[in-house]
């Protein structure tokens, strides 16, 4: 590899803290232009959380208040449903990706090139068709209503007992591990100066919050509820910025360790590093672009796997791509990571922790990296107890 273009793509790395291993993002994707322009793209793996959505009935359950369990409330969308803002995210969503990759797919939808996938809710199966108008508005060989600039672009769900993208829900060892975190003692210590909040909470709501997850679905709700334009409540507001450093520590426990995160997104790692092993193999079955259009707790595991993650809460259409390249001169396969906080906006080329701080991690160093995080589906299952 030639020095300048190793020198190019180094950044800097800032120091962690104990709520797990972090770098300092750059600024903008535009600031490694000179490393990225120096490949051509391979393969692409792109995970985006679905857009703005009402809240559920576990998080309605933490604020018992009549108003906002009045079923008009959420009329017409429902509870746990995308909203018309949360469709004009995921609209935003597939613009951009069509902006970073419109030379690397066709403008016309070919199923060989492109798989989608979701979970089984209809706020994820709904922001994958808003993405998927934006990233496909049929050309004219595609054009089938000349009123209509959409075409149909299917997409596949598993059942949801079997989907490893909701762990949370199918695999009690999960949140075992998870808990084991909470009585750890650095982790004791640092929930303690919160115990306040805790409390004032409580009270403030009528039902027990007595831990970073209480806070977290009660954050949840809050931003669900300003979704329908229920404002927050005033004592709410008032602690919100203390809030949102719990959510953010919930956020540092739920990747705590390699266990979670494998149980988090081990499977749909291995996926990947299986496609991208096939694809450099020169399989040419191998779709150019699979997208996963989830939740904001799979968008975190899998930066947590890649190990470009900083404890966070990821917003509505955030999306995060692990990008399989070829260098130009060398022939050498490399991996970068680019994260997209906000729906539409720039990707920012993220450096994987243990690359010596460059933003293209070589393709063999990035397996070894996450082969601690990595399992089959078999093993998914067994481990979680799923028949």
């Amino acid at each position: 590899m030639a020095i300048w273009w190793f020198m190019s793509c180094l950044v800097a790395l800032a120091a962690g803290d104990n709520t797990g291993v972090m770098v300092e993002q750059p600024n903008n994707v535009e600031t490694s232009g000179d490393c990225l322009n120096e490949t051509d793209l391979w393969s692409v793996f792109a995970i985006f959380r679905h857009g703005d959505r009402t809240p559920d009935q576990e998080e309605l359950d933490l604020f018992p208040d009549a108003d906002i369990h009045d079923k008009d409330v959420f009329f017409p969308h429902g509870k746990k449903a995308l909203t018309n803002k949360g469709k004009q995210r995921g609209f935003l969503v597939g613009r951009s990706l069509r902006e970073r990759y419109d030379n690397f797919i066709s403008s016309l939808y070919l199923p060989a090139e492109v798989t989608v996938r979701t979970t089984d809710y209809a706020r994820t199966k709904m922001t994958a068709l808003t993405a998927m108008a934006a990233l496909f508005p049929p050309p004219p060989a595609q054009r089938w209503n000349p009123a209509l600039d959409w075409q149909p672009v299917p997409y596949d769900t598993l059942p949801f007992d079997e989907d490893d993208l909701l762990y949370w829900y199918n695999c009690p060892s999960y949140l075992q591990a998870r808990d084991e975190v909470y009585t750890r003692p650095e982790v004791r210590a640092e929930t303690a100066q919160y115990q306040d909040l805790f409390e004032y909470l409580t009270r403030q709501t009528g039902t027990n919050i007595s831990t970073t997850e209480d806070v977290f679905f009660l954050d949840n709700l809050f931003q669900t509820l300003n979704n329908v334009g229920i404002k927050t409540p005033q004592w709410a507001q008032e602690v919100m910025p203390r809030i949102k450093q719990v959510t953010k520590l919930e956020y540092g426990y739920e990747f705590y360790t390699d266990e979670l995160t494998r149980l988090a997104t081990g499977v749909l790692m291995a996926d990947i590093i299986n496609s991208m092993h096939l694809a450099i193999a020169g399989d040419t079955e191998q779709p150019k672009l699979t997208l996963y259009s989830a939740h904001e707790n799979n968008v975190a595991a899998l930066l947590a796997a890649a190990r470009v993650f900083t404890p966070h809460q990821p917003h509505y259409g955030s999306t995060f791509a692990i990008e399989l390249r070829r260098n130009k001169n060398s022939g050498e396969f490399v991996v970068a990571a680019i994260y997209s906080p906000d729906a539409g906006g720039s990707g920012q080329a993220l450096p994987i922790q243990g690359c010596g701080g460059r933003l293209l991690c070589d393709y063999e160093t990035f397996v070894t990296l996450t082969q601690n995080l990595v399992w089959t589906h078999e093993e998914y299952r067994a481990h979680c107890n799923i028949s």
